[in-house]
């Protein structure tokens, strides 16, 4: 495999690329390979969706443990566990629907992927959020 030269040695880059599965309605994928996820409560991950409008990216919504889940850029950092917002990446698992899948029962997208979010947008989108329950 081959290494940007700003990665670190935990997020090499992928020798594939990589799409929603299409053998089965979902599976279970790792983060940290392709992507990261970036977890926040499905109440109000929704405003976030809105906010980012045609700037966001792939979002699966997990609608029995009720979660949205941004696919990021593997690495992407500055996402602090505030308010039920987690990164997750390498050693999580995450859920990732068939691409035809847009509604439950079962995993779905939200939005569907298309491309990764970009982080920056995804943060400045949450920190507003949080700005605005003050």
């Amino acid at each position: 495999m081959t290494r940007a030269p700003h990665d670190s040695s935990s997020h090499p880059e992928p020798a594939t690329a990589w799409s929603p599965p299409t053998h089965a309605s979902f599976a279970l994928m790792p983060a940290g390979v392709w992507w990261d996820a970036v977890r926040v409560p499905y109440a109000p991950g929704w405003s976030v969706v809105r906010r980012l409008g045609e700037a966001c990216g792939g979002v699966i919504g997990d609608p029995y443990r009720s979660w949205l889940y941004w696919l990021v850029p593997p690495g992407s950092e500055g996402f602090p566990a505030r308010d039920g917002a987690v990164r997750l990446s390498v050693a999580c698992w995450l859920p990732v629907p068939a691409r035809e899948r847009t509604g439950p029962p079962g995993p779905y997208w939200v939005v569907p992927y298309e491309r990764l979010t970009d982080a920056h947008r995804l943060r400045a989108a949450l920190s507003h959020r949080h700005g605005a329950a003050r």
